[in-house]
């Protein structure tokens, strides 16, 4: 098949998340015979792949800009695909323009739905005035901004649902995210593909007593404000134990001035790496962030035998960490209760090698063979049925 993926950013795998999942795509699609092309409405900033061929919008703003559209559009009719995949499909223009051709859609989520839900005080912050943020941040204030985020958000989810062939979720929490807003979606419009990783080491490797945080380092989404804090509490009682920080962002030049103003000890912040080494030599994965679609590094952790230690801040985290048997969930922004897991899993050295096995386990439900069946059994499916958006 010829298919067509879209997306806003630079195609760069080493940028962003929804960059990296549209690689592994092509990674996983073209082994089976499929040409791909990514058409990216960001003029520059693309990384050649050998798996994809590119294009690029030709002018600047992205997608308000019509003369991008007009370019997806001729793109379309040059490419010629039997499948298109959005991977921005809240990006309601670029959806419109794929409606009009006729070759299946399918529009992908990238995030969880509950991200406001289940953040509303930061959601206050963001779209209420400084002065009433306070009254946002109410019992009162919490109940009104989710009504109207709920009603919000169903509008896009209904346009979306009405846009694509199917909606491309990671699992099966987001289904029970989406009844949430759009208590009567058709369930025929819905499949369930999760991310993918390459492999999974068939045995745990040789660990070192080395915690590692590994994301971007912004204190919105990732609270990587809470590394320091964390790692005071427990540097004074892991004497042997040392802290890795794996990443860039923001916050990470005011991180690194503190740790180095207050003496914290055995914390090492290395920027942005490749991240396999980090994985294989780190006992424990501590992900503080407060909502995630799908994040790759929590199982990249669990396919190199690192023990995660969770935010439960997201759905999905639930779905891929069984608490105590291969993963440790922790209740969103509470130190104690982190401080105490992990002290729990670095002075018990057999619970973390039954828990690293665990780990490898639920890992191998991810491999980029087993992800790639899926998209290619959904694929047989929407080109059978032939398109059912109507143009």
């Amino acid at each position: 098949m010829r298919i067509l993926i879209t997306l806003t950013p630079p195609l760069d795998p080493t940028t962003g998340g929804v960059q990296m999942s549209t690689v592994k795509l092509s990674r996983m699609l073209a082994p089976l015979g499929h040409e791909i092309c990514v058409f990216s409405f960001a003029q520059d900033g693309h990384v050649a792949q050998t798996t994809c061929s590119h294009a690029a919008a030709p002018n600047p703003g992205g997608v308000a800009e019509p003369r991008n559209l007009q370019a997806l559009a001729a793109q379309l009719e040059l490419f010629r695909p039997d499948v298109t995949i959005n991977q921005m499909p809240y990006e309601h223009p670029i959806g419109e323009v794929l409606r009009k051709y006729p070759a299946p859609a399918l529009g992908c989520l990238r995030n969880t739905l509950f991200s406001v839900r289940n953040n509303l005080d930061a959601y206050a912050t963001r779209c209420l005035p400084s002065p009433l943020v306070p009254l946002g941040q109410t019992a009162l204030g919490r109940r009104l901004l989710l009504a109207r985020h709920r009603r919000r958000h169903a509008a896009d989810l209904q346009r979306i649902l009405a846009t694509y062939d199917r909606f491309v979720m990671f699992a099966e929490p987001n289904r029970d995210e989406l009844r949430f807003f759009v208590p009567d979606f058709d369930p025929q419009k819905i499949a369930l593909i999760p991310n993918s990783i390459p492999d999974v080491l068939p045995a745990p490797p040789t660990k070192e007593n080395r915690i590692l945080w590994l994301g971007r380092v912004t204190r919105t989404q990732k609270r990587a404000d809470l590394i320091l804090p964390l790692w005071r509490r427990l540097a004074a009682r892991l004497p042997d134990w040392h802290f890795d920080v794996v990443g860039d962002g923001d916050l990470l030049p005011a991180l690194q001035a503190e740790a180095e103003r207050t003496s914290v000890p055995r914390i090492t912040f290395h920027g942005r790496q490749i991240s396999e080494p980090f994985f294989h030599r780190a006992a424990i994965f501590l992900m503080t962030s407060e909502f995630e679609g799908f994040p790759n590094t929590l199982v990249e952790a669990q396919s190199r035998g690192a023990i995660p230690v969770v935010f439960d801040s997201y759905p999905v985290a639930r779905w891929l960490v069984a608490d105590g048997k291969d993963g440790v969930l922790a209740q969103t922004g509470d130190l104690v209760a982190t401080e105490a897991a992990i002290m729990d899993l670095c002075q018990s050295p057999q619970r973390r090698a039954t828990m690293a096995r665990a780990a490898l386990d639920t890992a191998d439900r991810f491999t980029e063979t087993r992800v790639a069946e899926k998209w290619q059994s959904l694929l047989d499916e929407v080109t059978a049925s032939g398109k059912l958006v109507a143009q």
